[in-house]
């Protein structure tokens, strides 16, 4: 499983949706956990850019979540 970046948008290279993005929240302020926002083209969810969103109790979760998934993601570099 590669890196999980917080806070920065990837690219999911193994899904089914067209310009699929992702992007992990620490939100341990909040709800102690992290939140996932998920988007892609044509995608209706309720958030910024039409995401759909899930939530991870802790890393640990965060991880599971990941490795039961079997997402493959590349991350977006971060501008200078």
């Amino acid at each position: 499983m590669s890196t999980i970046e917080i806070g920065r948008v990837g690219i999911i290279t193994n899904s089914e949706h067209h310009n699929h993005r992702i992007r992990v929240v620490d939100d341990s302020v909040n709800t102690g956990g992290f939140l996932i926002y998920e988007w892609w083209d044509g995608s209706n969810g309720p958030n910024e850019n039409n995401a759909i969103d899930n939530w991870a109790e802790n890393l640990e979760g965060l991880e599971s979540y990941f490795r039961e998934w079997g997402v493959s993601v590349e991350w977006e570099s971060v501008s200078p």
